[in-house]
């Protein structure tokens, strides 16, 4: 019996060749909350989608640190409401019985065949900049400098994103014209966070430059105010998301 609902399934079923298979299934609702740990900065993101489907109705929580995708992918589903869901073979029965299932958010593809394409600049990628709108971004935790370019990116700024100190100050030194403001994390590669300010500083000295300490390192805040106390440029902060959009407009504004 059970091969026979099976073989009768594979009918609405789009085979991938070798390793998984093509779900379709129709948008019903999105569920999106978007936070941070406690005590921490790490971001914390809860992202599900209700859908139908030839098996049933289901939740698919969304998994994944591609939050650019995860951004790309939430503007398509609110215009268009078919999409395929790419399940691995050895998980196939899983799938189909379950009523919640995780699937990383790059697994699920519009069925209209368009392709995302990362739009965040390269850092060392000179010749992407564009314009004087640019931001850039310094942190070594991928998921919270994703967070911080998406609240740069709908402002109408461009988020310029690096892991290493020393790559993102070559792309500063080659056109600091291009950019508003820097955000730094405390805790960089490539450089110590307070060399990179230093020569930061040395370019241009009233860009406005955010050195994201967290909420409980005093030991970082104390370094900085001390290192910096007459850069009037220089601010202390921890990174709150939901008050981000506030200190960048009041740091560019103050530059301006």
């Amino acid at each position: 019996m059970k091969k026979i609902v099976l073989f009768i399934l594979s009918i609405f079923l789009i085979s991938s060749p070798g390793w998984a298979t093509d779900f379709m299934v129709d948008f019903v609702e999105e569920n999106y909350k978007e936070t941070t740990r406690a005590y921490t900065n790490d971001p914390l993101i809860y992202h599900s989608i209700q859908v139908n489907s030839q098996v049933g109705p289901k939740l698919l929580i969304l998994t994944g640190d591609n939050l650019e995708y995860r951004k790309w992918l939430r503007h398509y589903i609110a215009g268009n409401k078919r999409l395929l869901t790419r399940v691995p073979d050895n998980e196939n029965d899983k799938f189909i019985s379950s009523k919640a299932y995780e699937i990383d958010v790059t697994n699920v593809h519009p069925v209209n065949g368009k392709k995302w394409k990362p739009d965040i600049p390269k850092v060392g990628d000179v010749s992407a900049l564009e314009g004087n709108r640019h931001i850039l971004v310094i942190d070594t935790n991928g998921k919270r400098s994703q967070l911080i370019s998406t609240v740069i990116n709908n402002m109408g700024y461009t988020a310029m994103v690096s892991q290493n100190g020393a790559q993102a100050l070559n792309s500063f030194r080659a056109q600091p014209e291009k950019f508003k403001m820097i955000i730094v994390n405390s805790e960089i590669s490539g450089m110590k966070s307070e060399t990179f300010v230093d020569h930061i500083l040395k370019i241009d000295h009233k860009i406005p430059i955010l050195i994201e300490t967290g909420y409980r390192n005093q030991k970082a805040k104390n370094k900085f105010l001390t290192k910096f106390s007459g850069a009037d440029s220089v601010v202390l902060k921890s990174v709150v998301l939901e008050d981000l959009q506030n200190t960048i407009t009041k740091l560019v504004k103050e530059k301006g």
